[in-house]
């Protein structure tokens, strides 16, 4: 069974909301398609990003997927970006 989602509205809610309780990992697990995951801290809880209609969310480049988080979640604390086995962190 997959990680739960959430549409764009949802992030943005659960950003504006729980802005120290949650946090951003953007990751590739298909060559050439970015994803993005939302992590709740408390409860621990995994949520992956999807479209209005339902599907998962993809990007086919890292730049569409850097920017829907700064436009859906410009005040996260915690994003993670995974390029094979490197990860790049923003913390505050």
């Amino acid at each position: 069974m997959g990680l739960q989602g959430l549409n764009k509205k949802e992030i943005q809610v659960i950003a504006q909301t729980n802005r120290e309780n949650y946090s951003v990992r953007i990751y590739s697990e298909t060559v050439g398609l970015w994803q993005v995951d939302i992590r709740m801290k408390n409860p621990d809880r995994d949520f992956q990003a999807l479209t209005q209609r339902g599907e998962l969310k993809t990007w086919r480049d890292l730049a569409g997927a850097v920017s829907f988080i700064q436009e859906t979640c410009p005040d996260c604390n915690s994003v993670s970006v995974e390029i094979g086995m490197w990860i790049f962190s923003r913390t505050s």
